[in-house]
């Protein structure tokens, strides 16, 4: 029966009452001078600030260490955007001991958002030197430093060295951590060292700890392609296909660069047009797809696309290239402007081989040799072949640029003999080159380079 007073819950037509919860004892309070540092700990990690506050807030005026209460007050003002307070806070953590590296390293963060990097950098060097141990941390934050200021330095020299020493902690970082982004960056250093075999030890590495990154992933296949392995890098963006449903941009570069390589010209001008659908402004997009065209032999559309390259990046060195060969390969020649074509890859030869101050570019020698077996200047091809090969002896060229090459050396009846290439040139005076030259070597078949980057500044 239902009995008033008592708390009861009606079950299948019977009243059964309900235990009451009684307080044997009262909760014990804390001693005024116990550390609850502890508790404060859970707060902050738990990102409950207002309790954070309040504790500290309370515990300032009787705690007999208040180190941890002005680090802690220091992190909850940065992740509230203050960065001036967090700085106070963290100053007075760690005057009353300095003997710890970890406030050392949270001051240096937050100067580091503050965008005050030389300050930052003397703080994280004065860590290291005081941290009795290898830390990860210290040597990421000292890299990440070092290559900004590398990056911004107007003299070469000194940027080399701080480029230098960034490598050096990067290296350290991974050595005594386990930091995804020490990977990442250390591995975007030997790249642009064009150390890429490095950078891609680094990066397999770094899948040790995020197995199915496919950042990761794609960076390493594009590390790939530029060292010619391009089955190895196909592999690599099968796996990205297998994680993610849809391939990023940079993954479908990638796979179109790679098509190209293989003259798969409509296949890669497939994956080509999915990226011009997501993101069309890329200009590396464009100066492939212009070289797809050109192999296709639609001039007036490859010509189209590499002007759209060079207008997105007008400093693209490799979409300008593109464009004057093709430019000379098609408007001269049908204008039948064979010298004004000579003397434009001449001077291009010459800039190639240095004489200029110019970069190493055997290609361009190749295509001054093709155009001057063209012409019939048979010497003269033979000289820039010899030159082609001594340029090219100890670089990893693509399969096209070997096939054209071995071509001409064929038709040039170039042999072997000792240590030089050296010309018969006997069989030279004997030969019909004249009237299989048209035959042999079209136009069309001048080795482009096939632009295969596929990161994005």
């Amino acid at each position: 029966m239902y009995e008033p007073g008592t708390e009861q819950i009606n079950c299948n037509g019977t009243f059964i009452a309900l235990p009451s919860l009684e307080v044997v004892r009262s909760a014990p309070k804390m001693p005024s001078d116990a550390n609850i540092d502890w508790l404060l700990h859970i707060y902050f990690t738990r990102r409950e600030f207002t309790r954070c506050r309040r504790l500290i807030e309370r515990e300032l005026n009787r705690h007999l260490n208040p180190e941890y209460l002005y680090f802690v007050q220091g992190l909850i003002d940065r992740e509230e955007g203050n960065h001036i307070e967090a700085l106070r806070h963290l100053q007075k953590s760690v005057e009353l001991n300095p003997r710890n590296i970890e406030t050392y390293k949270e001051i240096g963060r937050t100067l580091y958002l503050m965008g005050r990097f030389n300050q930052a950098l003397g703080v994280f060097r004065e860590a290291e030197q005081r941290s009795s141990r290898p830390d990860h941390e210290i040597y990421h934050y000292l890299g990440e430093l070092l290559y900004r200021a590398a990056t911004t330095q107007g003299q070469k020299e000194l940027a080399n060295q701080q480029q230098a020493e960034a490598r050096s902690y990067f290296e350290l970082a991974v050595q005594s951590g386990r930091k995804q982004e020490s990977y990442i960056r250390l591995a975007e250093l030997y790249r642009k060292d064009k150390q890429y075999q490095q950078a891609i030890d680094v990066l397999e590495t770094c899948l040790h700890l995020t197995p199915e990154n496919s950042e990761v992933l794609i960076e390493i296949s594009v590390l790939y392609l530029k060292i010619n392995e391009t089955q190895k890098a196909h592999d690599r963006l099968a796996e990205v296909v297998s994680i993610e449903r849809k391939c990023s941009p940079k993954g479908l570069l990638a796979f179109g660069a790679i098509l190209q390589s293989r003259n798969d010209v409509d296949g890669a001008l497939s994956k080509y047009s999915q990226i011009a659908q997501a993101e069309p402004e890329i200009a590396e997009l464009w100066n492939n797809i212009g070289l797809c065209f050109f192999k296709k032999q639609k001039f007036i559309v490859a010509i189209s696309s590499l002007r759209k390259s060079v207008w997105l990046s007008p400093l693209n060195y490799n979409a300008l290239y593109n464009l004057s060969l093709i430019y000379i390969a098609f408007c001269l020649r049908k204008l039948d402007d064979m010298e004004n074509a000579f003397v434009a890859l001449e001077r291009a030869s010459r800039m190639a081989t240095g004489q200029q101050g110019g970069g190493r570019n055997p290609l361009v020698v190749l295509n001054f040799a093709l155009f001057c077996y063209e012409t019939g200047r048979l010497a003269l091809a033979t000289e820039q072949y010899n030159r082609f090969m001594s340029q090219a002896q100890d670089l990893l060229l693509p399969t096209e640029y070997k096939f054209q090459a071995t071509k001409l050396k064929s038709l040039l009846r170039i042999s072997n003999q000792g240590n030089g290439i050296l010309l018969d040139s006997a069989d030279l005076q004997q030969s019909d080159l004249g009237e299989n030259r048209s035959k042999e070597l079209l136009p069309d078949e001048l080795p482009l380079e096939v632009n295969a980057v596929v990161s994005r500044n």
